[in-house]
């Protein structure tokens, strides 16, 4: 059997899709859109689905009607305590540092890296006092700066979730100047109360901003912690997708090379659907090349609410019962015979799995006048003893039971990347059928502020109303 981990935000995505919870910022809809396909690929592709019945207890009834088909956990009967305070001690040794208005940490960097966001950070004036605001590097109303507005809007929304799900977050900044002094909190306080044009601490803007990426590391943390020991993939909101990544390479479990790797195959245009990644026996990652079924599904029923039903249809169907079970196929070798003796049959797996990519774009995608759109579903399977490297639970597999429906755990671990970047720009050029998927969106934005701007040119240079860092 084959599961897929799917996270509250997602569901919550796929609410918004639906016209059933409202959108704040309509620069989330692409996000929300790519969560949607994500969800149905779980659906196509996985056995089972699960989700962990963590949300507001006056909306966890409801959700679970809703998705009457996702087996719901309670962390309570299952003690999920012991992942969340796990992942709660991971995200605390995160250190969030801004040096000469860049994000240098090893994590936040690495992750807007991944993201390819160019951002900037410079002292702007507001009465009197600097504060340290938040900017993306560019021209407003270019492709990059659309881009940009998604991305960072998909960060912003994290926080949306820590409400849903009574998180909390962390606002705490190390802040540098490029000459190397470090602002104390009390020094900024002092300068906000004289409002004698000294430098006054961050924005609030720039404060969510840091308690979503902190929310985020959470919760893609505490996510693959859960299915780690559930053995299932996790389908997580795309942004999360990029700080699992990098996590999973922070921990020893990826190389730097395999990462890199990774990331290349999903933002360049490949050759062949399937992509062989070997981290020095430790990692090897497949990839299936689809069509975005949530169009093909959309232009189908003609309304974007019937979607879900129609991919529950869909997945009996003898193309997406084959492919299950190659993939449990694919699954099994890896665990019975580990990555070096598995990996001997990848050409097999790879001719197999290029016949079924093909097919599905005949049957399934849609001409948008560029092309059929595709989606990655990318699969990383680790070999155990690159999870050595991984936070260990106490008495890991005695505290923890696990689900009846859920057979013994096998002993090799795959996870599920998404590169949200390829699956937004996929997302967007849907053209006419996008509008369409979101149709049924209500936005109430009446408090959305348009992210800040920086051109390049002048990134550097003083005046009385901004400062560099």
């Amino acid at each position: 059997m084959s599961y897929a981990l799917i996270d509250n935000a997602s569901l919550t995505a796929v609410q918004r899709v639906m016209g059933y919870v409202s959108v704040k910022d309509s620069n989330t809809i692409n996000g929300d859109l790519a969560a949607l396909e994500n969800f149905l690929q779980a659906i196509l592709f996985y056995d089972e689905l699960v989700c962990i019945d963590n949300y507001k207890e006056e909306h966890k009834e409801g959700r679970r009607k809703a998705f009457d088909f996702i087996k719901f956990l309670s962390p309570k009967e299952f003690k999920f305590d012991q992942i969340e305070n796990k992942a709660k001690t991971e995200a605390a040794n995160i250190r969030p540092e801004i040096r000469g208005g860049e994000f240098v940490d090893d994590d936040f960097q690495k992750l807007l890296g991944l993201l390819k966001m160019n951002m900037v950070c410079t002292w702007d004036i507001s009465s009197s006092v600097y504060y340290l605001t938040m900017k993306m590097l560019g021209q407003p109303n270019t492709p990059e700066f659309h881009k940009y507005s998604a991305l960072s809007s998909a960060i912003f929304n994290e926080l949306s979730d820590a409400g849903d799900t009574l998180g909390r977050w962390n606002q705490d900044v190390r802040l540098v100047g490029s000459d190397g002094t470090v602002h104390t909190k009390e020094e900024m306080k002092e300068a906000a109360a004289s409002q004698n044009r000294g430098l006054g601490g961050t924005t609030r803007a720039l404060d969510m901003f840091i308690a979503s990426l902190n929310w985020l590391a959470y919760k893609s943390i505490y996510y693959s912690l859960a299915a780690r020991y559930f053995k299932a993939d996790t389908f997580l909101h795309p942004i999360r997708h990029a700080y699992q990544i990098h996590w999973m390479r922070k921990t020893g479990a990826y190389g730097h090379d395999f990462t890199a790797k990774l990331v290349n195959s999903l933002t360049k245009n490949i050759s062949t659907s399937v992509s062989q990644i070997v981290d020095n026996g430790r990692s090897v990652a497949t990839s299936l090349e689809v069509p975005i079924f949530s169009a093909w599904l959309t232009s189908q029923t003609g309304d974007v609410r019937s979607v879900v039903s129609s991919a529950r249809e869909l997945r009996k169907t003898q193309d997406f019962q084959d492919i299950r079970g190659l993939l449990r196929e694919i699954r099994i070798a890896y665990d019975e015979s580990g990555l070096t003796d598995a990996n001997k049959s990848v050409e097999k797996w790879k001719k197999q799995l290029d016949k079924a990519s093909r097919n599905l774009k005949h049957v399934y995608g849609l001409d948008t006048g560029q092309g059929v759109q595709v989606s990655f579903l990318m699969k990383i399977y680790n070999s155990v003893a690159a999870l050595e490297g991984l936070p260990q639970f106490p008495e890991f597999e005695f505290k923890i039971p696990l689900p009846d429906f859920i057979q013994p755990a096998t002993h090799s671990f795959s996870n599920l990347y998404k590169d949200i970047a390829s699956e937004l720009t996929a997302i967007e050029r849907l053209g006419g059928m996008r509008d369409i998927m979101a149709a049924k969106f209500v936005i109430d934005d009446t408090y959305y502020l348009s992210p800040k701007t920086e051109a390049p040119q002048y990134r550097k240079i003083s005046s009385h109303w901004k400062l560099p860092m």
